[in-house]
């Protein structure tokens, strides 16, 4: 349960940012320089005029230096829209953050090079400071690259990740099926991450493409503009059996859905089963509204399955992999999922921050088995929405390819 305090904090922080951002980057800006002008004042007021003065020489510069890269960032967040890489509203939540990143590590190299000065008059020796600047100048250039490796250069690298699959509920005298798996595009507007979406897809000439949630973006949700650009983009999408959908988080009611697909040709799956022969070779495609309420998604599970033959290969379209457990004791073949954006900013060896699953970080992206279910769980195509950075880190947006084979 969270704590009053922490919670009028949170609420506090988030009314600021939302309705007076631009006072908050002028504190921030102010906060450097008094920083500055204070530790150079406590200075003099302890008698040491040359250290004062020297502290004010080393630090007014960097001062500036710091005021320009967040100048920098402001220039990049700015810049995306007319680039056509991203498309969001509000871009104070994410430039807040840049900013406070550097602003951390100036008041730490500051806080560093009172620390150095006073051990070294400890001892009588001068220290020079001249590396705290450099040190300094490389942290913020070393920042400013991964911002634009997260914002320009990752959401450009769709990777395909090629799987295969062979089951015993397969015909393996009948050709093999390739499917492809698309889930989180959480259109805005149209992008060139799209474009290079439906070129690789329809490259690899699926015989089905199966969608698993989350087509708009959560601040576009009732965007007619962004609708039409996520039809476009669907409509250049080639599968000669058929494309298939299931709601995901941000398409909360019937209504919503059928609004985003009409017209399309995609086949809306809602708590139920339908099979498809692809030449030959019968598969069974489950679809399920995600929810996020578990007891709720458990039954709609048992309900799609209800009358799904036990030898049938099934694929299971589900948003989210919380219902993972669920369909290993369901027997389901192959479960097709995404949501946690593979968390879409990583770090290295760690992974994922933020998953928003049940399981936390056990399922955040890739190739799981679960008894006899195999799971994938997509990384998706687009970002986040409100206030947060389309960006991502270590995190390529993917495509999914899995050929499906019989085994004896």
């Amino acid at each position: 349960m969270e704590v009053p305090v922490v919670a009028y904090a949170r609420y506090v922080l988030l009314f600021l940012i939302g309705h007076q951002p631009g006072e908050i980057l002028a504190g921030a800006a102010l906060l450097s320089v008094t920083g500055v002008v204070a530790t150079a004042g406590a200075s003099r007021l302890a008698g040491r005029r040359r250290e004062a003065r020297a502290l004010t020489i080393e630090c007014l510069p960097l001062t500036l230096v710091f005021v320009l890269f967040c100048l920098a960032d402001w220039a990049l967040l700015w810049a995306l829209p007319i680039l056509r890489l991203s498309f969001a509203r509000e871009i104070i939540p994410p430039l807040l953050t840049s900013v406070t990143v550097r602003l951390l590590v100036f008041w730490g190299l500051e806080m560093a090079v009172l620390l150095t000065r006073w051990r070294g008059r400890r001892r009588g020796v001068e220290v020079r400071t001249r590396s705290a600047a450099v040190l300094f100048l490389a942290i913020n250039l070393g920042f400013s690259a991964v911002q634009v490796d997260a914002y320009i250069v990752e959401p450009l690298q769709v990777e395909v990740t090629e799987l295969s699959l062979a089951s015993a509920d397969l015909d393996p005298s009948a050709p093999s099926i390739r499917v492809v798996h698309l889930t989180d595009t959480h259109i805005e507007r149209a992008s060139f991450r799209e474009a290079s979406v439906v070129r690789q897809v329809n490259a690899l000439q699926p015989d089905l493409i199966l969608l698993t949630g989350d087509y708009l973006n959560l601040s576009n949700l009732a965007d007619p503009v962004s609708a039409a650009h996520f039809r476009q983009f669907v409509a250049q999408l080639e599968a000669p059996y058929g494309i298939y959908a299931v709601r995901g988080s941000v398409e909360p009611t019937l209504e919503s859905m059928e609004w985003l697909v009409e017209g399309t040709g995609v086949v809306w799956l809602e708590q139920e089963a339908v099979t498809v022969d692809v030449r030959g070779q019968p598969v069974t495609l489950v679809g399920v509204a995600c929810s996020h309420r578990q007891p709720l998604d458990v039954a709609r599970l048992a309900r799609a399955l209800a009358d799904v033959p036990a030898d049938a290969f099934t694929i299971l379209l589900f948003h989210s992999p919380d219902l993972i457990r669920e369909a290993a004791a369901h027997q389901v073949d192959l479960y097709l999922g995404g949501h946690t954006h593979g968390g879409q900013l990583r770090l290295p060896i760690y992974g994922a921050i933020i998953t928003n699953s049940l399981y936390g970080k056990k399922y955040e992206a890739g190739l799981f088995k679960e008894g006899e279910t195999t799971m994938v769980i997509s990384r998706g195509i687009g970002f986040e929405g409100g206030g947060m950075p389309r960006a991502r880190f270590l995190c390529r947006p993917e495509i999914v390819s899995i050929e499906l084979v019989g085994s004896d």
